[in-house]
């Protein structure tokens, strides 16, 4: 087994619990709340969506790369992305919400389950990275979590976040 591998599924389980216990604690109102007053205009509830969506199409990433590909698209618009997707998924209840990060997630450690050492070392492109290796953006989607829960903390508390 892979000590590589093994510290990222480690992270990726660890997130993930503390990403359902999180959205979990929230009132229905807070839900609501904007969370970004500049693009994308995210309320709460769209940011849980949004890794939802984001992780899916980092799943296609991490096997086009696995499967020899280039990765992301040079013309890959990221703005746009963000912008549409997590808005497809307004009418879901919170508990469906979870449940789809909940899938996403195992079917993520599932992918990251058989990789090789030599796979996390495998270059790609990424939409926000650039050119890297596949090894950082696995691990990317814990610290993302991260980054976007401290922000919907910072919301919450009525710090403004653009």
């Amino acid at each position: 087994m892979s000590k590589r591998k093994d510290v990222i599924i480690d992270d990726l389980k660890k997130e993930s619990r503390k990403t359902i216990a999180f959205f979990e604690s929230l009132q229905p109102d807070q839900l609501h709340l904007q969370v970004y007053h500049n693009e994308p205009h995210w309320t709460v509830r769209q940011v849980l969506a949004h890794f939802i969506t984001i992780e899916r199409s980092m799943q296609w990433l991490f096997l086009n790369i696995l499967e020899g590909g280039g990765g992301t698209p040079e013309d890959f618009d990221l703005d746009r992305y963000n912008r549409t997707q997590p808005v497809k998924l307004d009418g879901f209840s919170l508990e469906d919400l979870i449940a789809r990060f909940t899938a996403v997630r195992r079917e993520t450690i599932a992918i990251v389950d058989g990789l090789e050492d030599a796979d996390l070392d495998r270059q790609g492109r990424h939409a926000f990275f650039g050119h890297g290796r596949l090894e950082r953006f696995i691990s990317w989607a814990s610290e993302h979590e991260r980054r976007h829960k401290e922000d919907v903390r910072k919301a919450l508390s009525g710090i403004r976040v653009d």
